[in-house]
């Protein structure tokens, strides 16, 4: 039985004229959604969905009932500007069996990716790539996409970016002029940039803070004010970090000096920083 079946079908044929193509491809805000225009911006930690359709397949044809057999794979890559990928690819395959009525059918399928927490604001791409088993041909197909967020300047070391002064802990306003009251806590946040990667993308930071009084006497001394280390498939390209003095209603009123200090262990570098605020 099986042997005659094998034979009934000819040798492979394509369906149409066409060259295998990946179209009607886009990228979603979320499933099933329009295609997202080419400003709008995922943020990290977003979920991506992705939808596209092949056409210009090949199939093998069987004589005996008509049917056309189709056997595609594909693979779908988040990529970033430098074709570094994202997330681990997602693959899958597509074998039907398609009759008379099928004769313009074309595949549909859906995906979705998470983008990572530390990825910098930028232009990305998906990269579809779709194999026709039959025809013996390939097409890839590149959709771009855009994430906001933080930006980053590249650095040829460790650096310390984008340092502001809050008024609370989790405030989206920054302190244009950093003027705190007796008693008040003062919040910073920032990013360390530019520190070396491990095998398996790992890097090991750590920073300490000290504050100095008006009069050049010693405020506050924080020699391990934090110790931040991770993996990740994506290599990170920032690392955020945040600071919090408090203060006491007797404090000295006038401009403190506020001094960061950020070791990169695993590139043995480190980073100074200096910033002021005042009690008034």
């Amino acid at each position: 039985m099986t042997n005659s079946v094998t034979s009934a079908f000819q040798e492979p044929a394509p369906i149409t004229e066409n060259p295998l193509q990946i179209v009607s491809a886009g990228v979603e805000a979320s499933e099933d959604a329009p295609f997202v225009p080419s400003d709008y911006r995922f943020l990290p930690g977003d979920y991506v969905y992705l939808q596209f359709q092949i056409s210009g397949y090949g199939a093998i044809t069987n004589e005996n009932n008509d049917v056309r057999k189709i056997s595609l794979s594909y693979e779908i890559v988040p990529q970033d500007d430098k074709d570094v990928p994202l997330t681990t690819a997602i693959s899958g395959a597509i074998k039907e069996d398609l009759g008379a009525e099928d004769k313009n059918w074309m595949p549909k399928r859906r995906a979705s990716f998470l983008l990572p927490s530390f990825v910098a604001a930028g232009n990305y791409h998906v990269r579809f790539t779709v194999k026709d088993l039959v025809k013996k041909t390939s097409s890839t197909r590149d959709i771009p996409f855009r994430v906001g967020g933080t930006v980053v300047i590249p650095s040829s070391g460790l650096m310390v970016q984008d340092f502001q002064f809050l008024r609370k802990e989790d405030d989206a306003d920054v302190l244009e002029i950093p003027a705190y009251s007796p008693g008040d806590a003062v919040y910073a946040r920032f990013m360390m940039t530019g520190f070396r990667l491990a095998a398996g993308n790992e890097y090991h930071l750590s920073y300490s803070l000290t504050v100095t009084r008006p009069d050049g006497k010693p405020y506050l001394n924080q020699q391990s004010a934090a110790e931040l280390s991770n993996k990740s498939f994506y290599p990170v390209s920032f690392v955020p970090g945040n600071i919090s003095v408090t203060t006491s209603r007797t404090s000295a009123k006038g401009k403190y000096v506020l001094q960061l200090t950020v070791r990169d262990i695993m590139g043995a570098q480190s980073y100074q920083l200096k910033k002021t605020f005042t009690i008034e």
